[in-house]
C-alpha cells in the first residue's frame, strides 16, 4: 500500500488545486457572459488610525513576547551564558538568517562559499545593512526590520480584511499572528518585509494608486521571486476593463508598464548576478547544485514529500518536516477551494502563488512559503466561518500552541523542518 501513497497524495493535492482552478475558470466564464466582476472597484474602508495603531502595537508586542518566550525556554535548559546579546544571537540566528546577515555585512562575492549567497534576493539584506549601520548592530537592525515590517503587515491584513470580509478583521489578524511560521517575522528572514510589500502593493491598487502598486510590487520582486506574481493583478484589471468595454489604448499601455515595473525587481536581481559573477542566471546553477532546487511540478513535490514522510519514520524530521509539509499542502488546497468567494483577483493570485511555491523539486519549506501568501488569513477566516465559534477558537488555540512549540524548535533545536 505504501508504494501507492505518494501517487495518491499527489492526486489529492493536485485535485484540490485543480478544483479551485475550476471554480476560477467558471467565474471567468460567467464574467465573459456579463456576470460578476474580476477586479473590485476602489475600496472605501480605511479604519481609524487609532485602530490601526492598536493592531500594530499588538503585533509588535506579540513578537517581543515570542522573544521573551525563547529566553524563558533557554533559562529552563540552563544553557544561558548570562550575556543578553550573545544569547539573543544564538537563539535567533539559524539557517538562511546567517546568509542574510552575511550579505548585509559583506555584500555579494564571486568566489568561495560566500558566492552561494547570490541565491538570496538583495532588498532585505540591503535594508538590514542600512538599519544595522544606523543602530550599530546588523543583527539587531535585521531583527527590528523584520518585526516592524511584519507588524505593519498585520495592520495591512486588518485593512484588507475590513474591505473583503466585512467583519472578521480581528480574527484575520489573530490567524496571521498565531500562524506557527509567523516566528519568521521575529528574526532575520524576508517574510515580514515580503508580506508588507505585497499587501501594500495590492491595497494601493485597490485604493486607486496603480503606480505606487507597481513600485511596491517591484520592491517585492526584489525581495523574493514570487513578488513578480503581483503583476497578475494588473493583468486581471485589464481583462476586467476588456469585459466591461472600457479598455483603451492608454489603459492597456499603463497596465503593461505597471507589470514591467513589477518585473524590474527581478531584472535588477539578474543585474546583481551579472555584476557579481558575470552571469545573470548563475543563481539557478547554485540552487540546483547546492540546494537541489529547480522548477518542478506540484505533482512531483507532493509525491516526494509523502515518500520522505514514509521513509523517515522514527527520525525527528518525520513529522516536523515531512508530516507538517504534507498537512500544509492539503490545508492550502482546502483553503483555496472553500474560499472561492473572495474577489477574483485575490483568489487567482492565491492559486497561482500556491502552485509556484509548491513546485520546487526539493520542497522543504512549504509551510513558511505559504505563510508568505497575504490572503491566507482571509482564507482561514472563511474556513473558520463554516464551523461553530468554538471551532474557530480551537483553531486559534491550536495555532498558538504550535507557534510556541515552533519557537522552541527554531531557537533551541534549530531543526524543526
Amino acid at each position: 500500500m505504501s508504494a501507492w501513497l505518494p501517487g495518491l497524495f499527489s492526486a489529492l493535492v493536485l485535485g484540490l488545486l485543480a478544483a479551485s482552478g475550476g471554480r476560477l475558470a467558471w467565474r471567468l466564464i460567467c464574467r465573459a457572459r456579463g456576470q460578476g466582476t474580476l477586479a473590485p472597484e476602489k475600496w472605501p474602508v480605511v479604519p481609524p488610525l487609532t485602530e490601526l495603531g492598536m493592531v500594530f502595537c499588538l503585533a509588535f508586542l506579540s513578537r517581543v513576547l515570542l522573544i521573551v518566550w525563547s529566553f524563558f525556554l533557554l533559562n529552563l535548559t540552563g544553557k544561558s551564558t548570562g550575556l543578553f546579546m550573545e544569547d539573543f544571537y544564538h537563539l535567533w540566528i539559524h539557517w538562511d538568517a546567517r546568509h542574510y546577515l552575511g550579505i548585509a555585512e559583506e555584500g555579494y562575492v564571486a568566489a568561495g562559499d560566500g558566492r552561494l549567497r547570490l541565491v538570496f534576493f538583495p532588498l532585505y539584506p540591503l535594508l538590514t545593512g542600512l538599519a544595522g549601520h544606523a543602530i550599530g548592530n546588523t543583527f539587531l537592525g535585521g531583527t527590528l526590520l523584520s518585526m516592524i515590517s511584519g507588524s505593519a503587515a498585520a495592520v495591512l491584513v486588518y485593512i484588507l480584511a475590513e474591505n473583503v470580509l466585512h467583519g472578521g478583521a480581528v480574527t484575520a489578524v489573530l490567524f496571521f499572528l498565531l500562524n506557527p511560521f509567523s516566528l519568521f517575522i521575529c528574526c532575520c528572514y524576508t517574510e515580514g518585509l515580503f508580506l508588507f510589500l505585497t499587501l501594500a502593493a495590492y491595497l494601493l491598487r485597490r485604493f486607486g494608486h496603480p503606480w505606487l502598486y507597481a513600485f511596491c510590487g517591484g520592491l517585492a520582486a526584489f525581495t523574493r521571486m514570487p513578488g513578480v506574481l503581483l503583476s497578475g493583478i494588473a493583468l486581471i484589471g485589464l481583462m476586467e476593463d476588456g469585459f466591461a468595454g472600457q479598455l483603451t489604448l492608454r489603459k492597456f499601455a499603463a497596465g503593461m508598464a505597471q507589470m514591467a515595473l513589477i518585473f524590474s525587481g527581478l531584472v535588477l536581481y539578474w543585474c546583481v548576478n551579472a555584476g557579481v559573477a558575470g552571469d545573470p542566471f548563475i543563481y539557478l546553477t547554485y540552487q540546483r547544485e547546492n540546494w537541489y532546487q529547480e522548477a518542478g511540478t506540484v505533482w512531483y513535490s507532493a509525491g516526494n514529500t509523502m515518500t520522505y514522510f514514509l521513509n523517515s519514520a522514527g527520525s525527528k524530521s518525520h513529522w516536523w518536516t515531512w508530516g507538517v509539509q504534507a498537512l500544509t499542502m492539503v490545508f492550502a488546497g482546502i483553503c483555496l477551494l472553500l474560499s472561492g468567494d473572495l474577489p477574483f483577483d485575490l483568489a487567482a493570485y492565491s492559486l497561482v502563488y500556491t502552485l509556484v511555491i509548491f513546485s520546487p523539486t526539493w520542497l522543504l519549506s512549504a509551510p513558511r512559503y505559504l505563510f508568505g501568501l497575504f490572503t491566507l488569513p482571509l482564507m482561514q477566516v472563511r474556513l473558520a466561518q463554516r464551523f461553530p465559534e468554538w471551532g474557530r477558537n480551537a483553531a486559534l488555540l491550536c495555532s498558538g500552541v504550535l507557534l510556541l512549540l515552533y519557537v522552541y524548535g527554531y531557537t533551541l533545536i534549530a531543526a524543526v523542518y
